[in-house]
């Protein structure tokens, strides 16, 4: 997959990580209160994706961290160990097995990187920069609750789609690219324990090479 692509559908999942269901009139200042509040996160994950160059949908499967204010990690275990990270505004990206690192900065700039601003507007609590850059769209209902980000902007295509069953966090993760291409994720066992800090610490240097 194209890696900048890749990128953007790592950078929209980590910043779902602490989303919790409010009430429609109050729904996005109080995502921004759960994204304060569940400063160590680690969530299971599996993905499938349907892309036009496929023949049949892609599964992987692993873990997703998220540490405040700025670390968020993905790490990939199936069908093979990938470790992708955001560190403030740098992104880097790990594999194993053919043991090849890299590390770019972030251009907020660019409008490529728009679900980097979106992420840290998150992350920051910033209600202003979100609504600057999306169209916010919350839909609350008895069985469930669904969230919708369309970038203001007309180059930026990409489209995500948050839901989750009432007062939990998201369970899913809709990403639509331009070309129609999609990543659906299903996330699980969403943990806060502080215990998880060493874990994304390590991952981390793992991923500088340290």
């Amino acid at each position: 997959m194209n890696k900048k692509i890749y990128k953007k559908i790592v950078i929209g999942l980590l910043s779902l990580l602490g989303f919790s269901h409010a009430l429609a009139e109050d729904a996005l200042s109080a995502l921004m209160q759960a994204m304060k509040s569940n400063k160590i996160t680690q969530v299971d994950y599996q993905e499938t994706r349907h892309l036009a160059l496929m023949d049949k949908p892609w599964q992987g499967s692993g873990y997703l961290y998220a540490l405040s204010p700025d670390l968020m990690i993905r790490e990939q275990q199936q069908p093979q160990r990938l470790l992708m990270g955001i560190k403030g505004k740098d992104m880097l990206y790990f594999d194993p097995v053919a043991d090849t690192r890299q590390q770019t900065e972030l251009d907020m700039d660019d409008e490529s990187n728009i679900t980097v601003a979106a992420l840290t507007a998150l992350i920051n609590s910033d209600e202003t920069l979100l609504r600057e850059l999306f169209q916010v769209e919350f839909i609350s209902a008895a069985n469930a609750w669904t969230m919708n980000l369309t970038p203001k902007s007309a180059d930026t295509a990409i489209h995500l789609k948050i839901s989750g069953l009432p007062s939990q966090p998201a369970n899913k993760i809709l990403i639509t690219q331009a070309n129609g291409d999609t990543s659906e994720y299903t996330l699980l066992n969403n943990r806060h324990e502080h215990s998880i800090t060493t874990t994304i610490n390590q991952l981390y240097h793992e991923l500088l090479g340290e």
